[in-house]
């Protein structure tokens, strides 16, 4: 007792951080100081752990229990065994992770890594800690992202499982073409080990493989403790195991770590195989030659699939246009990328058969990975590899742009013949209900409010009314629309048109929400025009309240679109019943409407009014709710 420093316990015992911290633990954890050492906090699984070494867990000496205490200072390494003393007079290893948690190192957490811990008391390595082991390699091994993601902690679970001090892996020249030398190197030199390596490196080539050999017999200077486990395929050296044991580890469990590593023998074969068959077949053909320098940058898509129709090669263009990157379809079906009503299979197909002229191929329509369908052209040629290979090089042309200008084309055409004939029939109906409107004035001058006549003539009157504003709205979308275009604040704009609606929302009973946000980039638009498309929005979901109440929301934001693109997104939404199913389609038609009074003409004059923006305007609704988008493009993309 008078080599114990004295230690203000009070000072440096674990405050409630450090407490909730040994509870997270599944494993035993314990917090102790080195200058004794003195135990300050554990854990129950401690406390379970310490009792059978016949100590109760709350002893404060651990120089009692763990024999080996005095070399955690020294140790460079976070991982290390310790050496526990039984009832007895046998030591057991148990494997713990340290912390130190004070900056002058002296008091330490210390976490049992072994879940099943009290297996190894027993001598042997059991049966479900080796399943762990081959479970984790066989999905290392899969591939080489596998492997480089999992190879590490495959080592890890090695350690702990068979209860040895430490493994590495030494590559051998033939994971250079794979770069994955650097990626093991960097493991292997966090090992305790790797010092000695400049004595193993010169005599590599004597050692035999298929065998765990200790590594004393090849080099005298190094410790009874090393062993080694050489791998090679035919001539070509694939690496080697470097294994340091602990002591007192029992034969049994030496059996069992070589077939442990006969085992990632085997499948450090299989992974060197895939990723020699992948780099011949996908990078030696494509990615490592002029061709596929080409074939990236051309303005197409490009899609090449094997006979059995499994995607092995994507470019660029491709992946933008469908939204996944190569790594996510590359072996891949065709089908699970090209989605089309008809199916992918038979249309190329047709096209590989066909004697006509790929060139004169209807457009298809395919999806993005968003969803969003667009029309594509594609062609098709067959390229024979070689005697047992073929594949089929699909060429993809995006014709979003070229079949939206061949539609507004004829919207165009179609508008301006409307145009004419519209303002032809607007001269001829006119003149018309001008002059039953005069002489209805006149009946009703001769006649008293509330004669039958006076009725009547009003209702005549009425309907004269409703047909000269039908005509003019039928002008109005006939007609190219003439906007004076200027920059615009969309965030301010939009406050000042819910100002001017206030009074109507409070007659209605209406609530309603718009939070503008800050520094939102201007967009190029027609406040007067734009003006009768929200106020149009607007009127329409007060309608739909049918003087109950409701609510109505704003929301201005920034959406990027497919391509890169950022447009203003205005959404526009009440808590109103809803757009019938059998209308939800046809809202922005000419004449299509639910309302009991309405002419159908306020949302397809909107629609025009947005798409000579150049944005897009669109609705979804549902019991309880109606949501129009409105896509705006802004000023210089928004950057």
């Amino acid at each position: 007792m008078s080599m114990q420093k004295t230690i203000d316990e009070t000072a440096i015992r674990p405050t409630k951080v450090y407490e909730t911290f040994l509870f997270s633990c599944t494993t035993p954890a314990f917090i102790w100081s080195v200058e004794g050492p003195v135990l300050l906090c554990a854990n129950e699984q401690a406390e379970a752990m310490f009792a059978v070494f016949g100590s109760d867990g709350k002893t404060p000496r651990l120089d009692r229990v763990i024999r080996n205490w005095k070399d955690v200072p020294t140790a460079e390494y976070h991982t290390m065994w310790f050496e526990f003393a039984a009832e007895n007079g046998e030591t057991k290893s148990i494997q713990v992770r340290n912390s130190w948690l004070d900056p002058e190192k002296t008091v330490l957490a210390s976490v049992v890594l072994n879940p099943g811990w009290q297996a190894e008391l027993g001598g042997a390595l059991p049966l479900e800690a080796v399943t762990r082991i081959l479970g984790s390699a066989s999905v290392v091994f899969c591939s080489r992202t596998d492997f480089l993601e999992g190879f590490e902690n495959l080592l890890d679970l090695v350690e702990i499982e068979a209860g040895i001090s430490e493994i590495g892996f030494y590559p051998g020249e033939c994971f250079s073409r794979f770069d994955l030398t650097d990626m093991l190197n960097r493991i292997l030199q966090r090992k305790r080990f790797y010092q000695a390596f400049d004595t193993v490196q010169p005599a590599w080539s004597e050692v035999a493989s298929g065998k765990m050999l200790p590594m004393n017999e090849t080099f005298q200077e190094l410790p009874d403790t090393w062993l080694m486990y050489k791998i090679q395929d035919g001539c070509q050296e694939i690496g080697a195991f470097i294994i340091v044991l602990r002591s007192g580890l029992e034969p049994s469990q030496q059996e069992t770590l070589l077939m442990i590593l006969e085992i990632l023998n085997f499948h450090f074969r299989g992974l060197l195989e895939k990723m020699e068959m992948t780099k011949s077949l996908y990078q030696n053909i494509f990615e490592n030659s002029l061709n596929s320098l080409i074939v990236d940058n051309i303005s197409e898509g490009v899609i090449i699939i094997n006979s059995n129709y499994f995607i092995v090669y994507i470019n660029k263009i491709s992946s933008m246009m469908f939204g996944f990157s190569p790594e996510e379809v590359i072996g891949h079906s065709l089908e699970d990328l090209l989605v089309t009503n008809e199916g992918i299979r038979g249309i190329v197909n047709n096209s590989v058969n066909s004697e006509e002229d790929a060139e004169g191929m209807s457009v298809r329509y395919l999806h993005r990975r968003s969803g969003e369908s667009f029309p594509c052209h594609i062609r098709t040629q067959v390229f024979e590899f070689d005697e047992k290979n073929s594949y089929i090089v699909m060429i993809l042309k995006d014709v979003t742009e070229t079949e939206e200008n061949r539609m507004k084309s004829e919207q165009l055409a179609q508008r301006a013949f409307l145009g004419d004939f519209a303002s032809l029939l607007a001269h001829e109906i006119r003149n018309p209900i001008n002059n039953m409107s005069v002489w209805i004035q006149n009946i009703k001058g001769l006649c008293n409010e509330g004669d039958e006549i006076y009725e009547a003539a009003k209702r005549i009157e009425d309907d004269s009314s409703r047909v000269s504003h039908l005509i003019t709205n039928i002008l109005a979308y006939s007609k190219p629309l003439k906007l004076n275009l200027e920059a615009m604040d969309m965030a301010s704009y939009l406050n000042e048109i819910l100002e001017r609606w206030k009074i109507n929302f409070a007659r209605a009973n209406v609530k309603y929400y718009y939070t503008p946000p800050e520094n939102f980039p201007k967009i190029m638009g027609d406040p007067r025009t734009l003006e009768q498309v929200f106020n149009n929005l607007i009127g329409n979901a007060l309608d739909a309240f049918e003087s109950k109440g409701g609510v109505i929301s704003l929301k201005l934001s920034l959406h990027r679109s497919e391509v890169g693109r950022s447009k203003a997104l205005i959404s526009i939404s009440d808590s109103g019943p809803g757009i019938p199913d059998e209308l939800i389609d046809h809202v922005f038609e000419p004449f299509v409407t639910s309302k009991k009074k309405g002419n159908g003409w306020g949302l397809a004059i909107s629609k025009r009014i947005i798409t000579s923006h150049k944005g897009t305007i669109q609705v979804k609704s549902y019991p309880g709710g109606t949501v129009f988008e409105i896509f705006l493009p802004v000023v210089n993309g928004g950057g």
